[in-house]
């Protein structure tokens, strides 16, 4: 059984490189990764897995490909850990080489020199928590909206007490009504009500003129007359634009664009994700960095 696994496993080595990695039976899977917990996926979802995990190096712990650290005998946890990311993303139709080429990228984030100098100071902040979430957003930016529920309930249920989010303007010239959204927003942040205002201001993206910003006020118990007259005199021009250039020293060139301890956050703004990296972060907090870094493009060496 042994040496049918072992045979098999080198006959899936290069399906990562193929467009259409072979379907993988339950039965096939349980041989050639042991370790690997793949239940609920389909065969060929198995067969995208397998065809990963031949590929992509594992990150700490068991120094070797993904698929040898789940091999029978093997102790490594984060390889485990590993498998359960490759899992979802298999899960969700993500082919085999993207899902190699992501993987990598989001370890390879986690070492020192990758992060940006960002911080979560002088922000509006929600929560509270070890892990700095910092997010850069354009009130005029769509996928900035999409983003708002899920990062709320990551801080507010899913990872209430380990997390916390900093929010930080960056408004994007293309988009006319953002800059002054934003500046609408800070003046909301010193009343007290920055978090009802920037639920609102997402939720109307296209509604953004002055009469509508003055209404928004008053929902959340604003003077909106008072607002829009500082926000016209430049009161909030230089905290807008200090976030900004944060931003663009940070690499920032889209939105919503998003970093955990200065780590640009690379995987998709859902809740499993969201959930996941922060507990990677905890983790590497605990740990202080892995055991091993990445090798060279993610990627176990050639002997």
């Amino acid at each position: 059984m042994r040496i049918a696994a072992l045979l098999c496993l080198a006959a899936t080595a290069s399906l990562a490189q193929q467009a259409n990695p072979s379907p993988v039976t339950a039965e096939q899977a349980r041989n050639i990764l042991p370790r690997a917990e793949l239940s609920g996926l389909t065969d060929a979802q198995r067969g995208v897995f397998v065809a990963v995990a031949t590929e992509v190096f594992n990150y700490a712990g068991c120094q070797d490909t993904l698929a040898r650290c789940l091999a029978e005998g093997q102790q490594d946890a984060h390889s485990v850990r590993m498998a359960a990311l490759v899992k979802q993303l298999s899960s969700e139709g993500v082919p085999a080489s993207s899902i190699v080429q992501l993987v990598e990228t989001y370890y390879a984030s986690f070492a020192a020199a990758e992060r940006a100098p960002v911080n979560a100071e002088n922000c509006p902040t929600l929560g509270k928590g070890p892990v700095a979430l910092i997010e850069f957003s354009d009130y005029q930016c769509p996928h900035c909206a999409a983003a708002l529920a899920p990062l709320e309930h990551l801080v507010e249920q899913d990872r209430k007490g380990q997390v916390r989010l900093c929010s930080k303007y960056f408004p994007f010239t293309q988009h006319p009504r953002a800059r002054v959204a934003a500046a609408c927003a800070e003046y909301a942040r010193g009343k007290g009500k920055f978090w009802e205002l920037n639920k609102i201001l997402f939720a109307n993206q296209e509604a953004l003129e002055d009469e509508n910003l003055k209404a928004y006020a008053r929902q959340v118990g604003l003077d909106g007359d008072d607002m829009l007259k500082q926000v016209y005199a430049g009161k909030f021009d230089a905290q807008v634009e200090k976030h900004r250039r944060e931003g663009m020293i940070a690499g920032v060139e889209s939105t919503p664009a998003i970093f955990i301890e200065g780590r640009r956050n690379v995987l998709p703004l859902r809740p499993w994700y969201l959930t996941f990296t922060v507990d990677d972060e905890l983790q590497w907090q605990k740990e202080k960095g892995w055991a091993f870094a990445a090798a060279p493009q993610g990627r176990a060496k050639s002997n």
